[in-house]
């Protein structure tokens, strides 16, 4: 793929006496100067000379893509994870970061997707649908901002490119019998000073993402560890107090004690750190090997059958609406479940219960299902 021609520059702006220089430097050495009454005119000058001459010679894939970063700090106000998330599947698709952007014709798109499609990744597998599928929208994305906002392309050449198959919205989840033999022995680990276990058990018990896990201060764990505090989330909903369980209340002090304030509560690690630490006590007992993602769906599967609500279920979440966690966390048989419970309880409201199981519903739901059955008896 060609590359950018070097060497054709912009320089200044430059105070000469009232007015105010900016050069255009040519790759042959020969320099123009153009003078201007204030340093605002020159500045803007500079900006439309600079895009002009990018025009000409030709931006870079990694030029393109600093300048879309910016876009998405400075203009969009995003997150810095999300514009790390960002860059890294632009970098997935278009690995000559060197090479120029008008180089990127239909064609040559199609030809990089194909590429990603039969890359292995570092887990030894091919990238998945949903992988893929979010990879092409952040780069569709880019290439609508690079055509409509820079004038650097005609038309965005990834707009013909689909991807075959479905999203995944549903990880597999453990069963009931397993999640008990999985939460008995994540807590005698935890209880043994295993931070990954407490880690995994918040993820479960808590519903927190594994980035909500990872990110928490000592300072977010407050009134006397009752309560952790999530901040800066993916999601403005994402931003919320959680009530801790009981059962992790002293395995997360133990683990905040002896540090400062702001210290990681449970160490620097990145998000995979829960994942791998939920996979590792799934294997110890001998269930299903799943994510920290399906445990947080597990979370939302497990308190939809305990009779909660869909709403309340987001709410605890972090979901911004409802229908994210019916669509792609609780599974269909536990809204069914959920709403089956609803009705037997309104019908037989007066009749006298058989003493159930112990029950794996996480804690932060049962003040409100006690709550709500409060409501009920008394109506």
């Amino acid at each position: 793929m060609a590359r950018r021609r070097e060497g054709d520059r912009v320089l200044g702006p430059y105070q000469e006496r009232d007015k105010w220089r900016i050069v255009i430097a040519e790759k042959g050495g020969a320099r123009v100067s153009s003078f201007f009454a204030t340093e605002g005119e020159a500045r803007a000058a500079k900006r439309i000379a600079k895009r002009d001459l990018e025009r000409i010679t030709g931006i870079t894939i990694k030029e393109a893509m600093e300048k879309y970063e910016m876009h998405q700090r400075e203009d969009k106000n995003n997150k810095l994870r999300s514009v790390a998330d960002t860059a890294y599947r632009l970098g997935l698709l278009f690995p000559d970061e060197n090479a120029l952007l008008l180089g990127l014709t239909s064609t040559r798109c199609e030809a990089l997707f194909d590429d990603l499609k039969k890359r292995i990744t570092k887990y030894g597998k091919p990238f998945s649908v949903d992988s893929q599928k979010n990879i092409l929208a952040e780069s569709k994305t880019f290439m609508n901002w690079c055509v409509s906002d820079q004038k650097w392309l005609k038309k965005n050449p990834l707009v013909n490119i689909k991807v075959e198959g479905k999203r995944r919205h549903r990880k597999l989840q453990l069963r009931v019998d397993e999640a008990r033999r999985w939460t008995d022995r994540a807590l005698e680990l935890g209880r043994a000073g295993d931070p990954g276990a407490v880690a995994a058990l918040v993820a479960y018990l808590m519903g927190f993402r594994a980035s909500e896990v990872v990110n928490r201060v000592v300072r977010d764990l407050d009134d006397e560890g009752k309560i952790l505090v999530i901040e800066n989330a993916k999601t403005e909903a994402g931003n919320r107090g959680v009530e801790v369980p009981k059962v992790l209340r002293p395995l997360l002090k133990n683990l905040a004690a002896g540090k400062g304030p702001t210290e990681r509560l449970f160490g620097n690690h990145w998000r995979d750190w829960v994942r791998k630490s939920v996979g590792r006590i799934c294997r110890e007992v001998g269930v299903p090997v799943v994510g920290a993602h399906s445990m947080r769906g597990l979370h939302s599967s497990v308190a939809m059958v305990e009779g909660q609500s869909s709403e309340a279920v987001a709410r605890a979440m972090g979901h911004e609406s409802a229908r994210t966690t019916l669509e792609s966390y609780a599974t269909k048989e536990a809204v069914e479940a959920g709403r089956q419970r609803r009705v037997v309880e309104r019908m037989l409201s007066g009749a006298p219960r058989a003493q159930s199981r112990r029950n794996i519903v996480p804690q932060s739901f049962r003040s409100d299902i006690s709550a709500a059955s409060r409501r009920r008896k008394t109506r």
